[in-house]
């Protein structure tokens, strides 16, 4: 039996391949693919990741959310003067409050007005951006969300606990089940191919990662579900968010993630346990509306699958051969590619 080596955080391991990986290589490409694995490709970035990621962690990891996050509602101080005031107090490493005060006032004011005057608006200045200079030490290690923010999260929370299907998923499922959030599998996917296989009786492979919102087992009752959730502008339009990120792909690469872990992990066979999948959407208008869909799909799920083992296969040549200006096909070929 195998063990998962998970020693490096998920988002920072670029030596294995996520379902990320193949949609960006199928979109970009190989080269575009390897500088972005390299550290030199473009992210998504921004409110429209930093809110899923809120959302996900607040109600898949609430002990962990307010490790992350502070509220602060806060005014910003519009003069730069009382910006840098700011941050030089925050800074400072110095003990004593009064000379704290004096030292960034004098760093940010080009005056020579008596110590008690200058500390009596130092005071002042601390007093009305207290909360600004709090987020200013915290910035660094907590992101900060408003109390606007907090209501939404908690209007999204009481909205999946009054569904009943998605309440049932993430808080009223039996007993028989063992449930994981942000669960990482390390995992490996292997060419059985005849033309894959090395001299040597060695079958090509690749490193592959998954991360899964929320995935239950029934060692009982011989049952895996898995549960994603999703943001998303419209949860009546939400086939065309299915469609236009391949949540199919994404279901599928989870399940071949599971089979690997069952197998070669728990020494188990999924093909002896049911298997359903998820995806709870969540509405991100002001409505916050839960839906929940059922992506079980068999035909649609095995397309898929065949899909990622193909690009898998392609991804393990550019790596095997280091070629990744072109496509595979192009180095194969008098230069003349198929659609």
């Amino acid at each position: 039996m195998k063990t998962m080596n998970i020693d490096i955080p998920y988002y920072e391991d670029m030596s294995r391949y996520s379902n990320s990986d193949i949609g960006y290589f199928l979109k970009h490409g190989p080269k575009s693919l390897k500088d972005y694995k390299n550290g030199g490709g473009v992210k998504l970035e921004g409110s429209f990741l930093e809110k899923g990621t809120m959302i996900h962690e607040y109600i898949l990891q609430p002990e962990e959310f307010w490790k992350d996050y502070v509220i602060l509602d806060f005014e910003v101080p519009k003069v730069k003067q009382q910006k840098d005031f700011c941050e030089a107090y925050a800074n400072s490493l110095e003990l004593l409050e009064d000379e704290k005060k004096l030292k960034a006032y004098k760093s940010s004011y080009n005056n020579s007005k008596p110590w008690q005057t200058a500390l009596k608006e130092a005071t002042e200045l601390c007093d009305k951006y207290s909360q600004y200079i709090e987020y200013l030490k915290v910035k660094d290690t907590k992101k900060v969300i408003s109390f606007a923010d907090l209501n939404m999260l908690k209007k999204i929370k009481a909205n999946i606990e009054a569904h009943k299907k998605a309440n049932e998923l993430l808080y009223q499922l039996p007993v028989t089940f063992e449930c994981y959030n942000e669960f990482h599998i390390n995992w490996e996917k292997t060419f059985n191919q005849p033309d894959l296989i090395q001299p040597d009786g060695t079958k090509l492979f690749i490193r592959c990662k998954s991360l899964l919102d929320r995935v239950c087992f029934d060692h009982v009752n011989k049952k895996i579900i898995l549960i994603d959730l999703k943001t998303t502008q419209n949860v009546y339009n939400f086939a065309h968010s299915v469609e236009e990120y391949d949540y199919y792909r994404q279901i599928a690469y989870y399940g071949l993630a599971i089979q690997w872990y069952m197998q070669e992990i728990l020494n188990l066979n999924s093909e002896e346990y049911d298997f359903e999948a998820y995806i709870i959407a969540i509405g991100k208008d002001t409505n916050n509306e839960i839906r929940v869909f059922n992506m079980k799909d068999d035909t649609m799920l095995n397309n898929r699958i065949g899909l990622i083992s193909n690009t898998l296969k392609r991804i393990s040549w550019h790596i095997s051969t280091d070629q990744w200006e072109h496509s595979q096909e192009y180095y194969e070929s008098d230069g003349t590619e198929e659609l």
